[in-house]
């Protein structure tokens, strides 16, 4: 038993200085002999080449006639001058009944409401015959659409034509695209 334990011991040593032992290892790469040569000195100039300096003088400046750079004068922005300010009268407030009744759309809202309130029965329609199968794989998309539906319902409620119409416009053009 104790051999083994060595055996063991030994496998382990040896395993942790070497690496895995399914791991072959590559030899290094030889080293080249290294050689010297012995160079020849270089021999030294006698005397170092003298350079000659010559007396040069700066030459002139330039004389002070050259012209200074000209500003161009800004162009001033004309700012109209504010309208007078509006004086209060001291006169008496016109009555509501002299000007008549104010009216989003006059003659047209009831034409308006109608076709309000056609667009959004065309489109409930249109829901209610949809198959169980175009539900489920449209759901985001008809949520959507009920969502404009209901707010629809909630502006011809509170008086909101024009926005009825448009919500109610919006919820078909969106079940076109979503049943396209």
């Amino acid at each position: 038993m104790r051999k083994v334990v060595q055996a063991l011991v030994m496998t382990v040593a040896a395993l942790a200085i070497s690496g895995c032992r399914h791991r072959t290892k590559t030899p290094p790469p030889p080293v080249p002999p290294v050689v010297t040569v012995a160079l020849a000195p270089t021999p030294e100039p006698a005397t170092p080449p003298q350079v000659q300096s010559e007396q040069t003088t700066p030459a002139p400046l330039p004389s002070q006639s050259v012209q200074p750079k000209v500003k161009k004068p800004k162009k001033k922005v004309e700012v109209p001058p504010p309208p007078p300010a509006l004086v209060a009268s001291a006169a008496p407030p016109v009555d509501a009944t002299v000007i008549g009744a104010l009216t989003v759309g006059g003659d047209e809202v009831p034409a308006e409401r109608q076709r309000a309130l056609e667009t959004i029965a065309s489109v409930e329609k249109r829901l209610a015959a949809l198959s169980t199968a175009t539900v489920e794989s449209k759901k985001e998309g008809l949520t959507r659409v009920h969502n404009f539906l209901r707010q629809a319902h909630e502006s011809l409620n509170s008086g909101d034509v024009l926005g009825a119409s448009t919500l109610a416009t919006k919820a078909k053009v969106l079940l076109d695209d979503l049943l396209q």
